[in-house]
């Protein structure tokens, strides 16, 4: 007796047919909504599985083949396949009925077309504002030798076809609007999703005030006050000589040869200054990694975890997600944070750190003149000083123990009862150092 042969399901069959379907609906119609109509259909799936099924088994009957798997391998492959265009599809028309603003483009067959044009300069008096307004594209500013504002523009549009790209670009267009002193640079149609790359060239001394809901934003050389508003995109300062405003939602930051005050605000990720002649204060929530180096103001960064204030950094100050590290502070230091582990070196002013959840690791090249306060709570903290240091010394750490390498200079040690202590002075005492936590130790160890 010999056994029946299987028959292969038409399933696989109707899966290609449904995928070639909703490709040639977004290619013919890609603004229909196909992932509005897959959410709200999406039971036909289930329909064809069954109507496959029905087909194959009684075919099957009626040949005397033996009945299909209720799943083969290709289809369950194919079926995955399926199920994750269906998705993406919905995902994206959910995005676009609720983020009008999003640039996602799933169009796979999709047509570009680029096109660019110069605007006619314009001479701009003393005192001029310039606005630059753009919806997506990037925004590359500059000064000039003269006192012209000169716009060049390059654009591209994507459609299902190129002559409906290029349609698309025939409606566009930049255009610059005068009111007194304020001179506006926007797209005619500021809901377009046509992207724009502008290079706006300036005079040195005009104020520039610029916004963008998806691209980035470089300027360089302008010595007039910035104000920078972005919503997904990345912003680059380089040998500005004026105070500058940066907002920033999703992005990047990176300042260089600056001169003035830096205020950054907003959420994003990676922040760089370097050589800042002024203040830098930097407000948000920002993960990193972020450095900072040599400000010769006071630099302040605050989030919800971390709020720290350094009076002049000659040196560098890195953060990221789980580490703070800051070297050569010319001046005092207060760092607050949580969660964090804490490496400080050679700050000449007072110090103050208060920590929670990690280590505190402090340096000193040359002997401490200020005052150095350290509280932690569950976590350790490591103080090293030069043989040479003159301090007074009050450390308690509950449930946990203290180490001491001036013992032999003044320091008396303890550790009774769950708690380590260290109290005593060396030399004349000069700097008050005051140190507290909890289930860590307090290591007072001697440089070499």
């Amino acid at each position: 007796m010999t056994t029946p042969r299987h028959r292969s399901s038409i399933f696989t069959g109707l899966l290609l047919i449904l995928l070639g379907v909703i490709f040639l609906i977004q290619r013919l119609s890609p603004h229909l909504g196909i992932g509005h109509i897959i959410a709200r259909y999406w039971p036909i799936l289930l329909i064809l599985w069954g109507i496959a099924k029905l087909v194959d088994y009684r075919t099957a009957d009626r040949i005397g083949e033996g009945r299909p798997a209720i799943l083969s391998p290709v289809e369950a492959a194919l079926l995955v396949l399926v199920i994750l265009v269906l998705t993406g599809f919905t995902v994206k028309d959910w995005i676009d009925r609720h983020n009008p603003d999003s640039d996602i483009d799933v169009g796979i067959f999709s047509e570009k077309a680029t096109d660019s044009e110069q605007l006619d300069p314009i001479a701009l008096p003393e005192g001029a504002h310039v606005t630059i307004a753009n919806g997506r594209g990037k925004i590359t500013a500059h000064a000039g030798d003269g006192n012209e504002l000169r716009v060049g523009v390059n654009e591209t549009a994507s459609d299902s076809t190129e002559s409906a790209a290029r349609d698309r670009l025939k409606n566009f267009g930049i255009i610059i609007d005068k009111k007194d002193n304020e001179y506006l640079i926007h797209p005619k149609d500021a809901e377009s999703s046509v992207s724009a790359d502008l290079d706006v060239q300036l005079p040195m001394n005009v104020a520039v005030n610029a916004s963008s809901k998806h691209g980035d934003f470089s300027l360089s050389g302008t010595s007039g006050p910035v104000t920078v508003a972005l919503k997904d995109g990345d912003v680059e300062i380089h040998n500005v000589t004026s105070d500058v405003n940066v907002d920033v939602k999703h992005g990047d930051v990176r300042v260089s040869d600056m001169k003035g005050k830096l205020r950054i605000t907003g959420k994003g990720t990676e922040i760089e200054i370097n050589d800042l002649n002024g203040d830098a204060a930097i407000d948000g929530e920002f993960f990193g990694p972020i450095q900072i180096r040599n400000v010769t103001g006071s630099t302040h960064f605050a989030s919800k975890k971390t709020d720290i204030t350094l009076a002049s950094l000659s040196g560098r100050l890195e953060l990221d997600s789980g580490e703070i590290q800051i070297a050569d502070v010319s001046g005092a230091a207060k760092i607050i944070a949580r969660e964090k582990d804490i490496q400080i070196e050679n700050a000449t002013g007072r110090l103050d750190i208060q920590d929670s959840k990690g280590n505190v690791e402090v340096t000193y090249t040359n002997p401490p003149h200020e005052d150095i306060n350290i509280s932690n709570d569950t976590g350790g903290v490591d103080l090293t000083l030069p043989p040479r240091s003159s301090f007074t010394i009050s450390a308690t750490s509950r449930q946990g123990e203290a180490h001491n390498e001036f013992e032999d200079n003044g320091v008396q040690s303890g550790n009774d009862g769950g708690t380590g202590r260290l109290a005593g002075s060396v030399g004349s005492g000069h700097s008050k150092i005051t140190i507290s936590t909890s289930y860590g130790t307090i290591a007072l160890h001697k440089s070499d």
